[in-house]
């Protein structure tokens, strides 16, 4: 689970994998459930949210992604002024804050997205395919994709946001440094 603070607000974002879209029986009733593109028919990874005032769950939501699984960790949500944005398998879904409704959702990876980072007035996303910045509008300024997937199985990270470049290195090993413009250094 992952919890922000946000004026006298906690959110609490967790995976909501035990809930089912055929169950009358499950623990969590959400308010509102928000999809990715194809999601409905093919749901690969569920995340809740809750809005908490004063130890009181006062509005929660449940987005649904499909592609890629992917699970809550500090790195796959992040604020945004008054909006929370979530990786969640092959998409990023932006939460307005107050309200627990969906401002935008776009597929951003054609596999999976693992993590978002603040760059500058933007962000970033590691994804497994491609590395993509967006605007808080969820559109993009541009994609990297590399030789392979963006994932490592050695103790390496695949992804390193630097100060003002960001290194990646691909399943086979082979080591990107680019810049926050996309382009290879």
């Amino acid at each position: 689970m992952q919890r922000y603070f946000y004026n006298k607000y906690t959110i609490e974002v967790f995976n909501g994998s035990t809930f089912s879209l055929t169950s009358n029986d499950n623990l969590e009733v959400y308010e509102n459930i928000y999809f990715g593109e194809v999601a409905e028919q093919y749901p690969t990874s569920k995340h809740g949210i809750k809005l908490i005032d004063n130890d009181k769950e006062i509005k929660n939501c449940l987005i649904i992604g499909s592609g890629g699984a992917t699970t809550i960790h500090p790195n796959s949500s992040i604020l945004d002024n008054d909006n929370i944005l979530i990786c969640c398998s092959d998409s990023v879904f932006s939460i307005s804050i107050v309200d627990l409704k969906l401002k935008w959702v776009k597929k951003l990876d054609m596999a999976t997205c693992f993590q978002i980072f603040k760059i500058e007035n933007d962000f970033v996303i590691h994804g497994e395919l491609e590395i993509t910045r967006i605007n808080s509008f969820g559109n993009i300024i541009w994609q990297f994709g590399g030789a392979d997937i963006f994932v490592s199985m050695d103790e390496e990270d695949a992804f390193q946001l630097n100060d003002n470049h960001i290194v990646l290195k691909d399943f086979t090993g082979t080591s990107y440094m680019i810049d926050f413009d996309g382009n290879i250094i």
